[in-house]
C-alpha cells in the first residue's frame, strides 16, 4: 500500500487491524483507514466494504453493478448479520447488511427530524407529525447529509457514487477465466484423463492418496451422477483422527465452525441471491487509492478449475504479458523417508518467495510428480504446502502480490476444498478426482452412462461449488472472498508446531500430531501404493479397500457402535441379562477408548475415599437426570416414539418430541397408565407443530440453535413421508415436502435468542426453557450468553451424535466432541459466576455409566442419550433412516415396515437400569454420594498412560482437566438457584385478570382495552398459555377475548395467540408479531391522527407470523422482511412485503396489496400467496425454484380473496383495500397468484378424487415378492439385463423372496458322490443379491458373523450389478478358498444377516460360491507367483484350511513355503475329512495345483514328528508354522467300549477311508468301512455326524439312527439364543432329508444316553443300551436327568462315534517342546497372537484354538501369516538405525482385507 495522505508515515500505523479486537473492532479499523486516507468518503468506504448483494441481481442498474465490481477487485467484503451506525461529522448514516436480518427502523417528522433505531417505539412521537414509517432494506443505506439538511435516497447517493468515475471501462480491465480460454484457444470441453489405461482399482494414486471404495460410493459417485452430495444419517461414530493409528489425511484433523447465536447460518438454497463463489484472484493494487489500474485481476466464477482452465492459467502470459504463472513442486523423494518431510516444505516456500520476486502473478503449487522417478517422490498433503505458503507469504508481506493456486491429487471431497480455500488456496484443480471420474465412466460404474465425461465434471464441480457454499453458510458468509483464508475451522489433535507454520491462528486447544506423524502417514500410503507393482508383491487384487470410514466394516476404521456391542445390549435389556451388560459394557469402553477423547481418561481415586455402594444415592434418582435425544416423530416411527417416551416417563426421566411436533392426544395416559407425552417440547427453526398448546404442554422448552448431526444446517422432509399422521402432528399438509430452515430467522443474535427465551418463558412460565447447543471453540463464551440471556438450562451435544439425515459433510466435519466443548462451557459459566443459575447437560454417543461419569466429572448434571435407547429397541444402525427402509420399523413411515418394530418401552428402562447401576458403582470407588458431589470435579479424572499410543503421546488434555472451581473459588459449580425471569411485572398479567370471567367460564366474552409500549414484549403469550391450560389445543370461540390496544407493541406482539384472542393495535409493531400464529387474530393498524399512505410505510417488522399454524393477520401497511416465514395455515393480509416473504411456507393464504421484495416464495411448498402486482414486476422477485405464477381465474376463489380483503378493510379501515374492492374489476387481473408446483398437484389430485364416482373396492393386489419365472437358460443376455435393470435394490429385501442353490432330489442323488447342489441362475442371483441392505453395521461381517471378514454388502451389489469380476475381487480380498467355504461353511453370516431379525436372510453363500465358480469359468483364476521372493523359508505343518491359507498369504508376500502333510493327498480335512457330494475333490485339487504353480512345495507322507523330524524344519526355516488341526478323536468310554474290537470306530476314520477308496479307486478296492446293510448308529450330530449318515446311506445301509445328547431344538431361537447368534434352531441337513426320504423317518434321536455296548463273542458290536434323559434349567445352568423306565436298546452293527475332538496330537508338540493349554491345545503367547513360546514357531487353526469350522481356520491362517511376515520383518528391523524407524507396512491385511500399519517405535513418555 501507499498513501500520498500518510506517506512514509504508513509503515507505522501497521498493522492495521489491531489483534484480539472483535469483527466491529476490525471494521472500524479498515473504515477509518479508507476514510482518513481520502481516497473514499465516508458512504463510499461503507459501500465497498459492505457491499449490496450484487452479483446475481438481474435488477440492479448497470452502473451501481459496476461499481460493486469495481469494488471486489479492491477489497473482499464484511459479511454477517450487521447494522452499521457511522459519522464524520457530516454524513449521518446506517447501513444493513446483504442479508437483512437485523431491523432498522426510522419515523420521519414533519419538523425534519429523523428517529433512528433497532425498534419502533423508543422515542414518544406525535402520531400526527409523522410523515413516513420505513426500515433500512438489506444491503441499504440511509443517509443523512448535514451540510445539506436532507435526507439523501439510497438510489440517489449509489447513483452519483457509482458514476463518479468510469467503472464500466475500468472492470473491463480484468481478466475474465471463458475469454482467457478463447484467446487461447483452449477448448473448455477437452478433458483428458491421465493415466486412462490404468484401470481405476490399479492406480497408484488412489492409494497413495488414502482413497477408499466408501468415499467412490458415498461421495464422488452420486457428486458426479446427481450434481448433489449424498445424505448420511445416525451421526459419527468413527475414530478421530488424532487417535487413529492408521494413516489419514491431514483434512481429518480440521472440524468447520459453525454459527450459533453470534451470526446467523444461511440457508444458500432458497437464499442463493446472496451468494456468490465470484472472487478475483493475482496481485492487489494500491487500496489506497482509486483508479483502473486496481482491475488488473483473474475473475473465477468459481474456485475450482478444470484441467483446460489450469493449462489456460498456466499459458497465460501469452496473451497477457505481466501475468507469469510459476509451478512448484510439492514432492520430495521417498529416500529421504521422514526427515524429507520439513525441507520439502521449506524449499516450497523459499521457491515460492523467488517466483514472486522475480515477477510470477500465478503459483501453482503442484503433486503431479509423485512417483515419478525411479526411487519413488511423496508428497506433502496439499493443505500443508498451501498453509505453509499462504502464511510464509503473509508473514513476509508478500501474499498481496500473487495468486496462489493448487493442482493436487490428494484433494476430492467438500470438506478439503473448503479446508484450501480457508488456508490461502485462490483456485483449486482437483486432477486425480477428474481423471477418477473418467476411469468411472470407462468402467461403466456411473448410473446414467449416456451422460459424457465433461457433464459429469460439470456435475461434480456443482456439487463442490453447492457444497462450498454450504460450508461457508453454516457460519453466516456469503461470498467467498469473505471465506478464503478466513480459517474458520479448529483443529483437534494437532501440534502448535504444525498449526504455527501452516495454520496460524487456528485453535488447536489439545496440541496432537506433529510433522513427523504427518510424514509417516505420508510415507505409509506411499509404500501401500507399491503393493503389486513392479517389483512388489500383490498380496490380494488391486483394489481399493472398503476401510468403514462411513460404515463400520470388519478390520476396518474403529466405531464406537460396532456389532458384538449392539448384539449384547439388546440381549441384555430384553433377556435382563447382566452378563450381557457387562459384556455390552466392556465393548463399549473399548471402543470409545479407540476412538474418543474420554477413552484416554481414567478414574484418579487415589484422591478419594471409597464408599459402600449402599450409600450412593438409588438408581431412581439418578435416571430422572437422563433425557432421549430429540427425536422427531417423523424421523422415527410413532411406535418408536412412543416407546420412548413412555419408558421416560415410567422413570422420571424426560424424552423430548424433536422438531417434529407431537400430537395433543399424547398427553392423555393411557388405561394401563403409559403416558406417551414427551416432557421436552422442542422449538426448532422449521417450527413444525409449535402451538400454543404445544408450548403449554410442556416441563421443558427446548430451543434447537444446533443439531450435533448437522449444527449450522436446517433440514428437509420429503413430501412422500409426509403422512396424514404426520401433517396432522406437523399443522401441515398431508403429501407435501417440509423444509426445516437453517437457525436464523428469530435466533440469530444474542439479543434474539433473549426474546426467544422470554417469549417461551411466557409461553409456559412452569416449564424451563433450554437452548441446544454444539460443542465448538468459543461454545463457553455463547453459554455465557444464554445464560445471560435467562436461560435455565443448556445442552452442549457432541459432533457425534445426531440421527437426523445430513449431508455428509456436514455430519463428518462440523462440531467437535462434547468433552471439550462441556468442559470449556463449566469452566466460562464458573468464571462468570453464572453456572449456578443453570443446568448443564450433555450428550453425544454417550453408551454406559463410565461415560456418563465422566460427563459428570467435566461439568453435566444431565445427560442426553439418542442411539443407545434406539438400539436398545432394536435400531441394528443400518444407517438408511433418510431412506425409509428400516428393517426393524424405528426410522420409517413405511406401514409394512412398522409392522415389524418389536421394542418395547422396558427394554429401554432395563437400559438405563444397567447404565445407572454401572455409575453408581463409579460413584462409590470415587466415595460420591450424590451426583451433586460430583459435578464439575474434573481432578477425579486423570489421563490413562497405558492407552496412549505414538499418536496420542502428545495429545494435551490439560484443558479439559482444569478444575472450574480452581480457576474461580467460592462460587456455584453446580445448578443452585433457579433464574428471575420477572414474569410478574408483564402486561399479560393485566389482561389475565380482566379476562379472568371468561377463563373460568363465567362469561362468553370480555372486550379490554389497554396502552403498549415496545417494552411490553411477547404480548398474549401468557394469556394464551391459560386458554391453553384449560381449554386445550380447541382454545376459545372467536373473539372471546377482545383487546384494543394503542402504541407501539413490543417483540414478539401476539406470539403463539390461541384460539379466541383478537388483539386489535391502533400503532405500529416491532418484529416477531405473530410468531407461532395458533388460532388467534391479528389487527394492526396506523394511528387514525397519522396521514401517511399505509401500503408505502412500514407497520410491522421482521419475520412476522413466523411459523404460524392458524388463525388470521390483517395488516395496514407494510411488513419488513420475512413476511409469513414457514406459514402453515393462518390467514394474512398486508399491502406489501420485504425480501423472502413466504419463505419455506406450507400452508395457509396470504394475500399482498402491494410491493414485494425479492426471492419471494423460495422453498415455498404449501400455501397459497396472492400477490398485487400494479407495477407487473413480481416475476422478477420470485424464486421460481418450487413454485409456478398464475392469473386469478377461478371464480370460487375470486370470491375467496375478496372476502378476505373485505376482511381487512373492516378490520383495518384500509383505504388500499378499499380502493380494491371498489374497483374490484380491474384489480382482480392484476392479481399473480403463486401457487407451489407439489402443492397443486396435491390439490388436482384431491379434487380428481373428490369428483370421481364411486368405485367398488377391488381386493388389494399383493406386492410383487419375486421376479416372473420364465426358465433363465432360455434368456438372452439382453433380457437378463433388461430383468436386472428392473430390480429394486433399496426395496429388494421387501420384495424378493430368498431362494438358495436347491439341493437335487434326495432320492436319485443317494446313488452318487456328486455334489449336492445345483446353481442359482444369473438372473436368480441377481435377485438375492438384490436382497442385501447394505447396512451401515453389516453383521455378517461381525464377530458373530463371517470370521474372515468378508465383504458381503458390497460383493452382493456388485452381483447385482453383475459386476462379476470386481465381485470376485472383494471376494478374494478376504477370502483365499472361496470355493471351500461357499460349499461347506454353516454360514454363521446368514446366521447374523440382519434381514434374518424379521425375514428369511440374504443367501450370502450361494452368491459367495455362484462368484468363485463363476471365476474360474471365465478362467480369471490363474496362477499369480510372486514378483519378488524375500529368501525367507518357512516350514507349514498341516495342508488342513488354516494350513493351506498361511501358505498362500505368505506365498504371496515372497516368503519360500513348504507344507507338509502325513496323508498321501494334500488338503487335509478339506480332501479327506469332508465327503465328495458337499465338497467334490477335483476341486479341492485344482486349488492345490493352482498353489503349486504360484511356488508353494507341498510334500505329502510326511508325518512331521514320526517320519520327519520337526527340529530338522526349525533348523532348516526361519519360521515355522504348526497347524496340524485337532484330529484326537473323543472317545465314548461306557461298558462294553474296551470289548467292542470291532464295529465301533471313531466317524474321521470311516469318512477319510471313504474319501481315499472313492478317490483310488472309485470304492473298488475295498479300503473303507462298508455300512452296506448294516444297522447303522451315528453318536453325535453337527456336520461330521451329518456327513456319516449321508456316506452310510450311499453305502446302502440297513437303517441309521442319530443319537443327540440334547433336546430337540425350537424350531425359532430361543430366549436364550437371541440374533445375531448363530441360531440353535432345528434344522433339517441333507443326510436327514435324504434318510427321511429313504425311509420315511428323521434319523435323529435326541435326548438319548448311551449306557452300553452289547458285543457278542467275536467283539462284534450288535447294540446300545440307551436311556432318555430330560434336560432342566436351575440356577441358571442346564442339569440333566436320567428319566425312569426309559430304558431301550438299539441293534447296531456299525456304530459311528462323531463327538468332536479332544485337540491335537502331541509328535510334534513334543520335538518342538511346544507350551499346551488345560484343553491340550497349544498355547501361544497371547490369546490373540500366534507365536508359541519358541522363537520362530508359530501355531495356526483347531490345534491352537481347538474344533472349529473351516472358515475360522482360514482366518487362522490368514492372520497368523500377518503375524509371522511382521515377525521376519521384526528381525530385519531391529538392526536398523532410529532414523531408519519408519511404519511396518506388511502387504498382508488384518481381517475385513484391510491393511494396517504396525507402528515400530511406539515411545510413551509420562506427561509431566
Amino acid at each position: 500500500m501507499a498513501s500520498d495522505t500518510f506517506g512514509d508515515h504508513l509503515e507505522k500505523i501497521y498493522p492495521i487491524i489491531e489483534e484480539g479486537g472483535s469483527d466491529s473492532a476490525a471494521f472500524d479499523n479498515v473504515l477509518e483507514l479508507l476514510v482518513v486516507n481520502g481516497a473514499l468518503t465516508l458512504p463510499e468506504a461503507v459501500m465497498v466494504m459492505i457491499p449490496e448483494a450484487w452479483q446475481a441481481n438481474e435488477l440492479m442498474d448497470p452502473d451501481k453493478k459496476a461499481f460493486y465490481q469495481w469494488a471486489s477487485h479492491v477489497e473482499e467484503p464484511f459479511d454477517g448479520p450487521a447494522l452499521f451506525t457511522f459519522s464524520d461529522g457530516r454524513y449521518v448514516g446506517a447501513n444493513l447488511d446483504r442479508n437483512g436480518l437485523r431491523p432498522c427502523r426510522y419515523y420521519i417528522t414533519s419538523t425534519d427530524l429523523m428517529i433512528c433505531a433497532s425498534e419502533v417505539g423508543t422515542v414518544p412521537v406525535d402520531p400526527e407529525i409523522i410523515v413516513s414509517k420505513g426500515r433500512l432494506h438489506p444491503g441499504k443505506m440511509l443517509l443523512v447529509d448535514t451540510h445539506e439538511g436532507r435526507l439523501v435516497d439510497d438510489s440517489e447517493l449509489k447513483q452519483s457514487v457509482a458514476q463518479k468515475h468510469p467503472y464500466k471501462e475500468w472492470i473491463k480491465r480484468s481478466i475474465c477465466l471463458n475469454t482467457l480460454l478463447n484467446q487461447l484457444h483452449i477448448d473448455p470441453n477437452h478433458m483428458v484423463v491421465d493415466n486412462a489405461s490404468i484401470p481405476l482399482e490399479q492406480d497408484t494414486r488412489l492409494i497413495a492418496n488414502n482413497y477408499s471404495l466408501e468415499q467412490l460410493n458415498l461421495l464422488m459417485l452420486p457428486m458426479i451422477s446427481d450434481g448433489k452430495e449424498t445424505l448420511g444419517s445416525m451421526g459419527n461414530d468413527a475414530v478421530l483422527a488424532c487417535m487413529d493409528e492408521q494413516p489419514r489425511l491431514i483434512y481429518d484433523y480440521f472440524k468447520q465452525l459453525f454459527a450459533q447465536v453470534t451470526n446467523p447460518p444461511i440457508d444458500p438454497i432458497r437464499e442463493q441471491i446472496v451468494m456468490s463463489l465470484s472472487c478475483c484472484v493475482g496481485p492487489f493494487a494500491n487500496l489506497l487509492t482509486v483508479g483502473p489500474e486496481q482491475c488488473d485481476r483473474l475473475v473465477l466464477d468459481s474456485p475450482m478449475l478444470t484441467k483446460p482452465q489450469m493449462h489456460a492459467i498456466r499459458s497465460m502470459n501469452k496473451v497477457h504479458s505481466t501475468w507469469n504463472a510459476v509451478t512448484i513442486d510439492i514432492t520430495f523423494d521417498r529416500k529421504l523417508g521422514i526427515d524429507g518431510y520439513l525441507p520439502c516444505l521449506d524449499r516450497v516456500c523459499q521457491e515460492a518467495s523467488v517466483a514472486i520476486e522475480v515477477g510470477a502473478k500465478v503459483i501453482i503449487l503442484s503433486d503431479s510428480a509423485f512417483g515419478q522417478t525411479a526411487g519413488g517422490r511423496v508428497s506433502l498433503s496439499a493443505l500443508i504446502a498451501v498453509g505453509g505458503v499462504h502464511h510464509y507469504l503473509v508473514r513476509n508481506k508478500l501474499r498481496g502480490r500473487v495468486a496462489l493456486m493448487i493442482e493436487t491429487n490428494e484433494a476430492r471431497e467438500v470438506h478439503h476444498f473448503c479446508l484450501l480455500l480457508g488456508y490461502g488456496a485462490d483456485a483449486i484443480c482437483p486432477v486425480l478426482a477428474l481423471d477418477i471420474i473418467g476411469k468411472l465412466l470407462q468402467k461403466g460404474a456411473v448410473r446414467n452412462k449416456d451422460l459424457p465425461y465433461e457433464q459429469l465434471v460439470f456435475n461434480y464441480f456443482k456439487a463442490v461449488d453447492n457444497g462450498i457454499l454450504k460450508v461457508m453458510s453454516k457460519m453466516g458468509i456469503s461470498t467467498l472472498a469473505s471465506y478464503k483464508g478466513a480459517q474458520i475451522f479448529e483443529a483437534v489433535g494437532l501440534d502448535a508446531t504444525v498449526i504455527s507454520r501452516c495454520f496460524a491462528g487456528t485453535s488447536s486447544r489439545i496440541k496432537g500430531a506433529t510433522f513427523d506423524l504427518v510424514a509417516r502417514d505420508a510415507l505409509t500410503l506411499y509404500d501401500r501404493s507399491l503393493l503389486g507393482q513392479q517389483g512388489h508383491n500383490a498380496v490380494q487384487p488391486m483394489t481399493m479397500p472398503e476401510t468403514g470410514e462411513y460404515h463400520w466394516r470388519s478390520g476396518g476404521q474403529n466405531h464406537i457402535c460396532e456389532p458384538s456391542g449392539m448384539g449384547h445390549l439388546q440381549d441384555a435389556v430384553r433377556q435382563k441379562n447382566k452378563t450381557s451388560y457387562d459384556e455390552y459394557a466392556k465393548n463399549a469402553h473399548d471402543a470409545v477408548a479407540r476412538c474418543t477423547l474420554r477413552g484416554l481418561l481414567d478414574f484418579d481415586t487415589s484422591k478419594c475415599r471409597p464408599i459402600p455402594v449402599e450409600q450412593v444415592e438409588p438408581w431412581t434418582a439418578i435416571v430422572k437426570r437422563f433425557v432421549t435425544g430429540a427425536m422427531s416423530y417423523g424421523s422415527i416411527s410413532l411406535e418408536a416414539h412412543a416407546s420412548i417416551a413412555v419408558a421416560m416417563n415410567s422413570i422420571g426421566g424426560k424424552s423430548n418430541t424433536g422438531e417434529g411436533g407431537e400430537k395433543p392426544e399424547r398427553s392423555i395416559p393411557r388405561e394401563n397408565g403409559d403416558n406417551l407425552r414427551s416432557a421436552i417440547k422442542q422449538v426448532a427453526s422449521g417450527r413444525f407443530g409449535v402451538t400454543a398448546y404445544y408450548l403449554a404442554d410442556a416441563d421443558e422448552l427446548q430451543i434447537k440453535m444446533a443439531q450435533g448431526a448437522k449444527p449450522g444446517e436446517g433440514g428437509e422432509l420429503a413430501g412422500g413421508k409426509v403422512s396424514e399422521e404426520i401433517a396432522s402432528t406437523r399443522k401441515t399438509t398431508p403429501g407435501i415436502g417440509l423444509i426445516s430452515p437453517p437457525p436464523h430467522h428469530d435466533i440469530y443474535s444474542i439479543e434474539d435468542l433473549k426474546q426467544l427465551i422470554y417469549d417461551l418463558k411466557c409461553a409456559n412460565p412452569r416449564a424451563r426453557v433450554s437452548v441446544k447447543l454444539v460443542s465448538e471453540v468459543g461454545v463457553g463464551i455463547v453459554a455465557a450468553g444464554v445464560a445471560k440471556a435467562k436461560a435455565d438450562h443448556i445442552l452442549i451435544s457432541g459432533h457425534d451424535g445426531g440421527t437426523g439425515a445430513s449431508r455428509w459433510t456436514g455430519i463428518k466435519y462440523a462440531g467437535l466432541p462434547w468433552e471439550l466443548g462441556l468442559a470449556e462451557t463449566h469452566q466460562t459459566l464458573v468464571l462468570n459466576d453464572l453456572r449456578g443459575r443453570v443446568i448443564l447437560q450433555t450428550d453425544g454417543q454417550l453408551k454406559t455409566g463410565r461415560d456418563v461419569a465422566i460427563a459428570c466429572l467435566l461439568g453435566a448434571e444431565e445427560w442426553g442419550f439418542a442411539t443407545t435407547p434406539l438400539i436398545a429397541l432394536g435400531c441394528i444402525m443400518m444407517r438408511k433412516c433418510h431412506l425409509n427402509t428400516c428393517p426393524v420399523g424405528i426410522a420409517t413411515q413405511d406401514p409394512v415396515l412398522r409392522a415389524k418394530f418389536e421394542g418395547k418401552p422396558e427394554h429401554v428402562v432395563n437400559f438405563f437400569f444397567y447404565l445407572a447401576e454401572e455409575l453408581r458403582q463409579i460413584m462409590a470407588s470415587l466415595g460420591c454420594r450424590t451426583i451433586h458431589e460430583m459435578v464439575g470435579h474434573a481432578e477425579y479424572l486423570k489421563v490413562k498412560e497405558s492407552n496412549l499410543s505414538i499418536k496420542t503421546a502428545n495429545l494435551d488434555l490439560s484443558p479439559i482437566l482444569t478444575p472450574a472451581h480452581q480457576l474461580r473459588p467460592g462460587v456455584d459449580t453446580v445448578q443452585r438457584h433457579k433464574q428471575q425471569h420477572n414474569l410478574h411485572i408483564r402486561l399479560d398479567n393485566y389482561l389475565k385478570d380482566e379476562a379472568e370471567g371468561v377463563l373460568l367460564g363465567e362469561q362468553s366474552h370480555v372486550a379490554i382495552r389497554a396502552n403498549i409500549v415496545n417494552t411490553d414484549r411477547a404480548t398474549g403469550t401468557t394469556l394464551s398459555y391459560h386458554i391453553s391450560k384449560r381449554f386445550g389445543e380447541k382454545g376459545l370461540a372467536n373473539d372471546s377475548i377482545q383487546v384494543q390496544f394503542t402504541g407501539s407493541a413490543g417483540q414478539s406482539f401476539g406470539a403463539f395467540l390461541a384460539p379466541g384472542i383478537t388483539f386489535s393495535l391502533e400503532g405500529d409493531a416491532n418484529d416477531y408479531v405473530g410468531k407461532g400464529l395458533s388460532g388467534g387474530r391479528l389487527i394492526i393498524y396506523p394511528p387514525k391522527a397519522c396521514t401517511f399512505p399505509s401500503d408505502n410505510n412500514i407497520i410491522v417488522g421482521n419475520v412476522c407470523l413466523y411459523g404460524a399454524t392458524s388463525g388470521e393477520a390483517y395488516f395496514c401497511g407494510v411488513a419488513a422482511e420475512r413476511f409469513c416465514v414457514r406459514n402453515s395455515g393462518a390467514i394474512a393480509v398486508c399491502e406489501g412485503a420485504g425480501d423472502h416473504a413466504c419463505e419455506y411456507m406450507t400452508g395457509g393464504r396470504v394475500v399482498i396489496l402491494g410491493d414485494t421484495g425479492r426471492n419471494l416464495a423460495a422453498g415455498m411448498s404449501g400455501g397459497i400467496a396472492y400477490v398485487l402486482d400494479r407495477k407487473n414486476q413480481l416475476p422478477e422477485k420470485v424464486n421460481m425454484e418450487m413454485v409456478e405464477l398464475e392469473s386469478l381465474a377461478d371464480a370460487e376463489e375470486i370470491q375467496q380473496v375478496k372476502q378476505w380483503i373485505e376482511a381487512h378493510v373492516n378490520y383495518t379501515g384500509s383505504k388500499v383495500g378499499a380502493e380494491v374492492l371498489q374497483h374490484f374489476d380491474k384489480y382482480v387481473g392484476l392479481f399473480v397468484k403463486i401457487m407451489p408446483i407439489e402443492y397443486r398437484h396435491l390439490l388436482e389430485t384431491q379434487r380428481a378424487t373428490a369428483q370421481a364416482p364411486a368405485k367398488q373396492t377391488a381386493p388389494a393386489k399383493k406386492p410383487c415378492t419375486h421376479i416372473e419365472d420364465v426358465e433363465d437358460s432360455l434368456l438372452s443376455e439382453q433380457e437378463i439385463q433388461a430383468r436386472r435393470a428392473r430390480l429394486d435394490k433399496l426395496r429388494g429385501f421387501m420384495k424378493y423372496k430368498r431362494k438358495t442353490d436347491p439341493y437335487r432330489p434326495a432320492a436319485s442323488r443317494v446313488n452318487d458322490w456328486k455334489e449336492l447342489n445345483k446353481r442359482l441362475s444369473r438372473p436368480e442371483l441377481h435377485v438375492q443379491a438384490a436382497r442385501c441392505m447394505d447396512c451401515g453395521v453389516p453383521m455378517c461381517q461381525s464377530d458373530s458373523g463371517c470370521p474372515i471378514g468378508n465383504i458381503i454388502p458390497k460383493w452382493n451389489e456388485l452381483v447385482y450389478k453383475d459386476d462379476w469380476k470386481d465381485a470376485l475381487d472383494r471376494l478374494l480380498m478376504t477370502n483365499n478358498f472361496p470355493e471351500f467355504t461357499g460349499r461347506v461353511c454353516p454360514a454363521p453370516c446368514e446366521n447374523s444377516c440382519v434381514l434374518g431379525i424379521n425375514e428369511p436372510p440374504v443367501s450370502i453363500k450361494s452368491i459367495e460360491a455362484a462368484i468363485i465358480d463363476h471365476a474360474y469359468e471365465q478362467g480369471w483364476m490363474e496362477p499369480k507367483p510372486p514378483a519378488v521372493r524375500s529368501g525367507k523359508r518357512i516350514a507349514v505343518i498341516g495342508s488342513g484350511p488354516a494350513g493351506l491359507s498361511v501358505a498362500d498369504q505368505l506365498n504371496k508376500a515372497g516368503h519360500s513355503i513348504t507344507v507338509y502333510d502325513r496323508n498321501d493327498r494334500m488338503g487335509g480335512l478339506l480332501m479327506y475329512g469332508i465327503p465328495n457330494m458337499k465338497l467334490d475333490k477335483n476341486l479341492v485339487q485344482r486349488r492345490l495345483d493352482l498353489m503349486a504353480a504360484e511356488g508353494i512345495t507341498f510334500v505329502p507322507n510326511a508325518h512331521v514328528g514320526v517320519n520327519v523330524d520337526a527340529r530338522e524344519l526349525q533348523k532348516t526355516n526361519d519360521v515355522v508354522v504348526v497347524a496340524t488341526g485337532a484330529t484326537w478323536p473323543r472317545d465314548l468310554v461306557i461298558p462294553g467300549r474296551s470289548e467292542a474290537k470291532s464295529g465301533v470306530h471313531f466317524a474321521m476314520e470311516f469318512l477319510q477311508a471313504n474319501t481315499k477308496s472313492l478317490l483310488d479307486s472309485n470304492l473298488q478296492d475295498g479300503h473303507y468301512l462298508s455300512a452296506k446293510g448294516k444297522d447303522v448308529i451315528v453318536i453325535g450330530g453337527g456336520d461330521t455326524g451329518n456327513d456319516c449318515i449321508g456316506t452310510s446311506l450311499r453305502h446302502g445301509c440297513k437303517s441309521v439312527v442319530n443319537f443327540e445328547l440334547l433336546p430337540q431344538p425350537p424350531v425359532d431361537r430361543a430366549p436364550d439364543n437371541p440374533w445375531p447368534q448363530f441360531a440353535r434352531v432345528y434344522k433339517v441337513d441333507y443326510g436327514h432329508a435324504e434318510v427321511q426320504a429313504h425311509f420315511g423317518k428323521d434319523p435323529r434321536e435326541y435326548c438319548v444316553l448311551s449306557k452300553s455296548f452289547e458285543v457278542n463273542d467275536q467283539g462284534q458290536v450288535t447294540g446300545i443300551n440307551t436311556v432318555r434323559v430330560e434336560w432342566t434349567k436351575v440356577d441358571g445352568k442346564w442339569n440333566m436327568q436320567e428319566l425312569q423306565d426309559s430304558e431301550q436298546f438299539f441293534k447296531a452293527d456299525l456304530v459311528l462315534l462323531s463327538m468332536g475332538f479332544l485337540g491335537p496330537e502331541n509328535e510334534v508338540i513334543k520335538q518342538l517342546e511346544l507350551t499346551q493349554d488345560p484343553r491340550t491345545n497349544i498355547l501361544t503367547t497371547k490369546k490373540s497372537n500366534f507365536a508359541t513360546h519358541v522363537p520362530g514357531v508359530f501355531a495356526a487353526g483347531d490345534c491352537r484354538r481347538g474344533q472349529s469350522l473351516v472358515v475360522h481356520g482360514i482366518n487362522e491362517g490368514r492372520q497368523c501369516a500377518l503375524e509371522v511376515d511382521t515377525y521376519l520383518a521384526d528381525v530385519y528391523l531391529k538392526s536398523a538405525t532410529d532414523s531408519q524407524q519408519e511404519d511396518y507396512v506388511s502387504a498382508l491385511p488384518v481381517t475385513g482385507g484391510i491393511l494396517k500399519r504396525r507402528v515400530k517405535k511406539i515411545i510413551v513418555e509420562a506427561k509431566a
